[in-house]
Order: structure tokens, then C-alpha cells, then sequence
């Protein structure tokens, strides 16, 4: 018997086997996660139902052309009943209907806020603990200056200075919230520029955006999920304070601030137009909440 006959050589794992497995492992965890966290599930639900709302809310809301400027005062300030579940508001629109389709405003607002405040932040954060020196110190200390500022007094003092609309909110939550990622980024490549394989990259002769972009910043991803998750109720209930002040959508836009505020002179006679809107954001800022703990236990982030 020959030493090759004696000794085989190890067969080759399949490529895909790696990501086959670490997917694997987030499923097995996901579901771990899911039956010892009923918490969890009720996040993962509201969140998804939420999504679902407002992706098909022109096929789900009962009344869709009541998101516009309709009138029927034949029907104003109707209690909750069979006809309209939610009740109607002071032109007689269906309030349910104007909660489904509302929560599409919601949904581009904080996903607009998360994507422009990531493609900004994230890359000066990166960029400043990588490269260091006073390149870095300039963005952390003008990220500092932001910082200072609460972000509701930021947004508001923005919003003040421009016409209230869709886009001027955006941007306004925006350019504050652009902070964190940036900060949140900088700690994390901090520690993460000092393992081997940062070190094995420079010497093979990589370039420095090569390893900040390439190397570092997939290294992110896990961290970046869970903060993206909470911050999206966050952004919520930021984007339904602007309204609830008159600075976020204006009327007829069916913005669930500005639902509250319209209502509010209304109660406590008809209080289904503040208690609806409001049950609303209540709900996706918990339902965002609760996912994003979880997902932070199934992907092993920090506290």
C-alpha cells in the first residue's frame, strides 16, 4: 500500500459551502431566538404587518381616495361603526383609511431618513478612525457639534427654516441623524483595524480604501442591522412630532402626526381621531423596538 493510498488527500468543500453554512447558522438562531423570545415574534409581526400595510395600502385601505382632499360632511366626525371601523373626521374622511395609507408616508420617511443618514455617516465614520490624523479629528469634532444639539430641536429648527413638505422632513431628520452612524462607525473600526486580518490586507499590498471598504466595513454589517432596525421607529416617532406641530406633511397629506393635531381640538367628543393615529405610532415604534432587541441577540450585537 503506497503512502497516497495510506494518506488520501481531503476532498475540496464545495465553494458555496461557507455561506451556505454561516446563512444556516442565522436561521438556526433567528428561530432559537423567535421561540425563547415571544417578544420577539410579536416585534417581527407588527413590523411585518407594518411593511405590508404600507406596500398594498391602496389595495387594503377600505377608502383609498379619502388620503386625498375629499369632503362628504354628510359623514363628518362619524363614531366607529361597521361602515368605517376608525370612525370619520372632520370632512367625513374614513380615518382607517387614512391610518393604512399614512403608514406609507411613514415608511418612505424613515427609510429615506436611514438610507441618506447611512450613505453619509457611515463613510465618515470609517474614513476618520482608519485614516486618523487631522482628517479624522475634523469629522469626529464637526460631528461633535451636531451631536450637542438635541436632534428634536435640530430637526425642528431646520424644519422652521423651509417650507413644511415630504422632502423638507427627510432632510431634516437627515442631516442630524447622520451622527450616529458616523460615530457608531468610527468606535467599531476602531477596535476592528487592529485584528490580523486588517494586518495580512496592508501587507499583501492592498490599498487604504481598499481595506476600509472591502476589509472593515462588511465587518459592520451585523452592528449596522440592529442599529437600522431601532432607528426606524426612532425616525417614526420623530417624523409624527414635526407633524404634530405643523412642521412635517401639511394637510390633506395623511401623516399620523398631523392626524393627532387635527384631533386634538375635537376631544374628548371625538376622540377617535387623536386615539387611532396615535395607537399607530405607538405600534411601530414598540414593533421596531422589540425586533430590533431581537435581532441584537441573534446576531450577537452589544447592549
Amino acid at each position: 500500500m503506497t503512502v497516497d493510498e495510506r494518506f488520501p488527500a481531503p476532498a475540496a468543500a464545495p465553494a458555496e459551502e461557507e455561506p451556505r453554512s454561516v446563512a444556516a447558522s442565522y436561521a438556526t438562531r433567528f428561530g432559537a431566538a423567535l421561540r425563547k423570545s415571544p417578544l420577539t415574534v410579536v416585534g417581527f409581526a407588527i413590523c411585518l404587518g407594518f411593511v405590508v400595510l404600507a406596500a398594498f395600502a391602496p389595495w387594503i385601505a377600505p377608502y383609498p381616495e379619502d388620503a386625498g382632499a375629499v369632503v362628504k360632511f354628510q359623514q363628518r366626525l362619524q363614531p366607529p361603526s361597521a361602515a368605517h371601523w376608525f370612525g370619520t373626521d372632520l370632512v367625513g374622511r374614513d380615518v382607517l383609511s387614512r391610518i393604512i395609507m399614512g403608514a406609507r408616508i411613514s415608511l418612505v420617511t424613515s427609510v429615506a431618513v436611514i438610507v441618506l443618514a447611512v450613505l453619509i455617516g457611515v463613510p465618515l465614520g470609517v474614513i476618520a478612525a482608519y485614516r486618523g490624523g487631522w482628517p479624522g479629528a475634523s469629522i469626529m469634532r464637526v460631528n461633535e457639534v451636531f451631536l450637542a444639539i438635541p436632534s428634536l430641536v435640530f430637526v425642528l429648527v431646520v424644519s422652521s427654516l423651509m417650507r413644511p413638505s415630504l422632502p423638507v422632513t427627510i432632510f431634516a431628520i437627515a442631516l442630524a441623524w447622520w451622527t450616529w452612524y458616523a460615530r457608531l462607525a468610527y468606535g467599531e473600526v476602531l477596535s476592528i483595524k487592529q485584528e490580523q486580518f486588517v494586518d495580512a490586507a496592508r501587507t499583501s499590498g492592498a490599498s487604504e480604501m481598499r481595506i476600509a471598504f472591502g476589509e472593515i466595513l462588511p465587518n459592520l454589517t451585523s452592528v449596522l442591522t440592529v442599529k437600522i432596525t431601532l432607528d426606524l421607529g426612532y425616525v417614526i416617532l420623530l417624523g409624527a412630532s414635526l407633524g404634530f406641530l405643523g412642521l412635517g406633511p401639511q394637510p390633506p397629506v395623511p401623516e399620523w402626526g398631523t392626524m393627532v393635531a387635527e384631533g386634538r381640538e375635537q376631544l374628548p367628543d371625538a376622540w377617535w381621531l387623536t386615539t387611532f393615529p396615535g395607537l399607530a405610532v405607538f405600534a411601530a415604534v414598540v414593533g421596531f423596538n422589540l425586533f430590533g432587541d431581537g435581532l441584537n441577540d441573534i446576531l450577537g450585537g452589544r447592549d
